[in-house]
């Protein structure tokens, strides 16, 4: 068996799944961002660590574990001791400190230039300025760090004492060399950033060395476990969905909202990747590549909503909270417009300043039109995001959605909205499924990930779009497009 780690911005979980892709056992342990003021979204990395541990040690005694491949959000830094202890919080993507050292990277390397090296349009979220600003403000932290990993190459660490990050998560720091497969040594000097403050990269699916004995001991694991790097979580939710080969899309929606297409390189030249705001990554098969345009807020809106306007629920229930909000919605669209800006914008519009905006209010507005509008808004951007793949010439034709903040009324909306038949799957593991099926290929059950998600992943259903409601939406997209464009001067003065 392997288990698969899905380490996110909201919760870890994992899956222990047979090599035929049936999944013996499963857990999950949420968690969410210890501060948040001023712009901060930092995770506590000791409540992660402890939050895996939890994970594994769950699912230990479901059936003997070869593989433990670990998958984690992007971006997202901590500064560690060489025990692994963490130094201080880690800082995420959508965290707003590093904006300015962003710019700074930026002019000192030169657009095009930065974008022909690392596949990203610079925005802050990525890891370099996040890098540059703690080296700055926090010199002392940046000093006494042995190295200040992602997520994945953290619990990595800690998992074996070795410390390996995979060429996709090492792509998000913005510091890493797509065409090398290597860190920019050019980026590195820019941003004065030492190259022995990270770690090594590796291809996802390498094994990084065997369990540390003390781990395994505590988990109730075999010393035998191999622990494998996975990739960016974007990636192993489109292998988990079933999608690895060109020109496949998936869709993934939890805490944020993202598309990953798979690719080849000169098929999303650097002036695309600018125009549109399209990131190229390294995916998990040797030559190819995937974007993942996405959204900072989609999932987290709904859960923002259920805490401050549903105060009467029971804590802790948001599940049950859901269910009530989704039964009580209307099925025709609202009349209300979302921007979904509430941590800034990232494609198209790669502006960290922006903020969330309501337009449409009324006395007559009820809290599940609220509720509604902000699934129609997340989809709205996302239908921007696709118009924007489309233009830069990678158009998708077959989308499979898939994660945690998925319910049937939501992939509805989804397909009405974007009017795209919406394919499912029937795991909703996908993350921890798409690790765990790059395990079962480290170790040998398949020769590699083609052969392995065909015999692993398995469809679910299809949501089609209603012709009536689709035809509203197309409509309604005409006004959702002027709507950054109108308050962005705004939110910037506000955010000032």
């Amino acid at each position: 068996m392997h288990i698969g780690l899905d380490i996110g911005t909201s919760g870890t979980k994992a899956a222990i799944v047979e090599t035929d892709g049936s999944i013996a056992g499963s857990f999950q342990v949420s968690y969410g961002f210890a501060d948040t003021a001023d712009g901060r979204r930092v995770l506590d990395a000791g409540e992660v660590w402890e939050a895996v541990k939890t994970c594994l040690k769950t699912l230990a005694g479901c059936g003997l574990t070869e593989t433990i491949t670990v998958s984690t959000l992007g971006e997202a830094v901590v500064p560690v001791s060489i025990e692994g202890i963490p130094l201080a919080f880690g800082i995420t993507g959508t965290d707003r400190r590093g904006i300015e050292e962003t710019a700074a990277l930026e002019e000192a390397a030169g657009l095009s230039h930065l974008i022909d090296i690392t596949g990203l349009n610079p925005t802050s979220i990525y890891s370099a300025g996040k890098l540059m600003w703690m080296k700055r403000e926090m010199p002392e932290v940046y000093e006494a760090a042995w190295k200040i990993p992602l997520f994945q190459d953290y619990v990595i660490y800690r998992l074996c004492g070795r410390a390996v990050i995979d060429y996709s998560s090492a792509s998000r720091t913005q510091l890493f060399d797509i065409g090398a497969m290597d860190w920019s040594e050019e980026l590195l000097r820019l941003a004065g950033i030492d190259r022995e403050k990270l770690s090594d990269p590796v291809p996802a699916g390498t094994v990084a060395g065997g369990i540390r004995k003390e781990i395994a001991g505590e988990l109730g694991l075999p010393a035998s476990v191999k622990i494998v790097a996975g990739a960016h979580d974007h990636i192993c939710n489109a292998l988990g969905s079933g999608v690895f080969e060109v020109g496949g899309c998936a869709n993934t929606v939890g805490t944020t909202e993202g598309l990953t297409a798979v690719l080849k390189r000169e098929q999303l030249p650097s002036e695309h990747i600018g125009k549109y705001q399209i990131s190229c990554e390294p995916f998990v098969r040797p030559g190819l590549f995937n974007t993942v345009a996405w959204e900072n807020t989609s999932g987290v809106l709904l859960r923002w909503f259920a805490e401050e306007f549903m105060k009467e629920e029971p804590a802790g229930e948001l599940l049950a909270t859901f269910g009530k909000l989704n039964g009580r919605m209307k099925k025709e669209p609202t009349k209300l417009l979302i921007l979904p800006h509430f941590s800034g914008a990232a494609s198209p519009h790669g502006d960290g300043r922006s903020r969330g905006a309501i337009l449409g209010l009324t006395l007559d507005t009820e809290r599940e039109d609220i509720y509604k509008a902000l699934m129609e808004g997340a989809n709205m951007e996302l239908a921007l995001i696709l118009e924007g793949l489309a233009k830069a010439g990678l158009a998708v034709g077959h989308l499979v959605s898939t994660g945690g903040a998925l319910s049937p009324q939501l992939l509805q909306i989804k397909a009405d909205v974007l009017g795209l038949p919406i394919h499912t799957v029937k795991s909703r593991q996908t993350g921890a499924l798409g690790s765990a099926i790059l395990g079962a290929a480290a170790a040998g059950a398949y020769r590699d990930v083609c052969e392995a998600v065909p015999a692993m992943v398995r469809t679910g259903e299809t949501y089609e779009p209603d012709p009536a409601r689709s035809r509203i939406y197309r409509e309604r997209l005409s006004l959702y497009r002027q709507v950054y464009p109108a308050v962005a001067g705004i939110s910037h003065g506000l955010g000032a």
